[in-house]
């Protein structure tokens, strides 16, 4: 049984994180590239949003069983969809949202 408490607080969360997000549409662009104050917290609220929206869906997953949830995000997004949980458009989009998240991660790696 998928806990509904765990999925609200992530929605919760995912809901704060826009709320901060949100701050940062009307810094023009220069001055948002230019502040690396601005651009990480704005970076980070993203990573935390889109990490909080594949949380809910390995949850979703391990509830449901048949499916691995160790897998990485794109393959969170592919059981979503395969399990007929979310939308082949939606599924097509969590993929997406899955790389991009994978590359501000590394990107953010003291190792490259």
């Amino acid at each position: 049984m998928v806990d509904k408490l765990l999925v609200q607080q992530r929605l919760a969360m995912i809901l704060q994180y826009l709320e901060q997000l949100k701050n940062y549409r009307t810094v023009p662009r220069q001055d948002f590239l230019g502040d690396a104050t601005i651009a990480g917290a704005a970076e980070s609220y993203l990573r935390r949003s889109l990490e909080a929206i594949f949380d809910i869906g390995r949850h979703i997953l391990a509830r449901t069983g048949g499916t691995d949830v160790a897998a990485e995000y794109k393959a969170i997004a592919r059981g979503l969809g395969l399990k007929k949980v979310i939308g082949e458009k939606l599924c097509k989009s969590l993929v997406q949202m899955a790389g991009y998240r994978n590359r501000m991660v590394q990107s953010l790696s003291p190792d490259q």
